[in-house]
């Protein structure tokens, strides 16, 4: 059922117009990237995190930002996030310098994170 909803309306709304629908997109992805990490934790779905980490809306940001700290608190993750790291390292370094606050302020979160999971 998942997989159906992520084929049939996941990868067709994620850029919607509406900021709304995208971040309500990006925040299912995370729910299911936790709760079926089998199905759903690989870099065919965690490249959508990464992808709309650009979104000219901060709410949309935000949310991929939360999400991805919710993965990087999950040790046994922690190995399936390699290859992300390594492809978006460097948009989540720009996004320390964020224009707006709270999205630059998740960000150092998440690379603390990252940090302390790579000890």
């Amino acid at each position: 059922m998942m997989n159906a909803t992520f084929r049939g309306i996941f990868v067709h709304r994620y850029r919607d117009r509406l900021v709304e629908i995208r971040a309500a997109c990006m925040e299912e992805l995370g729910i299911w990237l936790r709760t079926d990490p089998e199905n759903f934790l690989n870099d065919g779905c965690l490249k959508y995190l990464g992808w709309m980490m650009n979104d000219k809306k901060s709410v949309v940001r935000l949310q991929c930002v939360r999400n991805l700290q919710g993965l990087y608190m999950e040790e046994e993750f922690i190995g399936r996030l390699e290859l992300f790291t390594s492809r978006f390292k460097k948009r989540m370094l720009n996004m320390v310098m964020d224009q707006e606050y709270e999205v630059a302020v998740e960000v150092i979160k998440l690379l603390v994170l990252i940090h302390h999971a790579k000890d």
